[in-house]
């Protein structure tokens, strides 16, 4: 296994390789907060392990056995953050630190293990795609809100940027991971008024240039911002889970079956009594009502 710093380094190099390519040393020093003399240090040393390509007028690009060491720290980290929120009840903006410490730390036997407890979710608390343990990762096709057009409809996919102060801004405006919102203006000094369950939403360029969107399907009915339970979706129709219930024995059976927040679901069957049959994962589950009740959903929301 590689030192802890090199993961950090790859592990920086593939995710700002989505929108800078090769990365450069300034971009690194910027994001590891550290001197780019250091960086440049680094940089040489992970070049002649083969786990990247590097030309100091340029900057750095993984190789394949690079990006499969970044990919599987990745991996770790965002299955870590995933738990430390659904199963521990850490709020979403204290995971990022912790999980960056354990990933480092972590056995394959203890990977396969978060991720059989999370019911192999697929994104982290932060809406981005967590790889599967052979490596394979499904980015989603997503934007900057400060990049896409207005009056599009479209649904929040990911935060660019974990930052603590930066992502209690953004719970505390209804922002997180599968709203649908339509941008309404685009002003000039970069700021942007939204529209996101029937209210007028504006944010700053900052949360402009953090807040990734795609666009979003078309529902079938209009969303509820404020969530029901899973036991009150009509059969036919879909929804995002936000919560998973107080209780560790309902949150650790929820758990179990594949019910993690930020998921879809889909109502397949839901009679007047007894237990409904949903959709998770591709997986068809016959869940009690009682547990279904403790479900709370976005009713006909849809993940970007």
């Amino acid at each position: 296994m590689e030192s802890e710093r090199t993961q950090e380094y790859l592990e920086a190099i593939y995710k700002r390789q989505r929108t800078e390519k090769p990365v450069a040393t300034s971009t690194l020093a910027e994001d590891l907060k550290v001197s780019p003399p250091a960086v440049t240090d680094m940089l040489r040393s992970l070049e002649s392990k083969g786990l990247i390509d590097y030309k100091a007028s340029k900057g750095a690009v993984l190789t394949e056995h690079g990006r499969e060491q970044a990919v599987a720290v990745i991996r770790r980290h965002r299955l870590w953050e995933r738990f430390l929120t659904d199963v521990l009840g850490m709020k979403w903006d204290k995971v990022h630190e912790e999980a960056c410490k354990l990933e480092h730390v972590t056995s394959p036997e203890i990977e396969e293990g978060l991720s059989q407890v999370l019911g192999n979710v697929d994104t982290c608390p932060h809406g981005h795609a967590i790889p599967d343990k052979s490596g394979n990762i499904k980015e989603k096709g997503m934007s900057p809100l400060s990049k896409c057009q207005t009056s599009q409809p479209l649904c929040i996919s990911a935060i660019d940027r974990e930052d603590p102060a930066l992502l209690r801004k953004i719970e505390k405006l209804g922002l997180r991971p599968g709203i649908p919102v339509t941008i309404i203006k685009k002003n000039r000094d970069g700021t942007i008024d939204l529209k996101a369950g029937g209210k007028n939403i504006p944010i700053n360029s900052e949360m402009a240039n953090v807040l990734l969107a795609g666009p979003a399907a078309e529902t079938k009915a209009p969303v509820n911002t404020e969530g029901i339970p899973l036991s009150k979706l009509a059969s036919g129709h879909s929804g995002i889970i936000r919560t998973c219930g107080s209780e560790r024995s309902s949150l650790g059976r929820c758990l179990s079956l594949g019910f993690t927040p930020g998921s879809m679901v889909k109502m397949m069957e839901n009679f007047s009594s007894g237990p409904v049959l949903v959709k998770v994962h591709d997986t068809e589950v016959a869940l009690g009502r009682g547990l279904a009740e403790k479900i709370i959903i976005s009713p006909n929301a849809k993940v970007c």
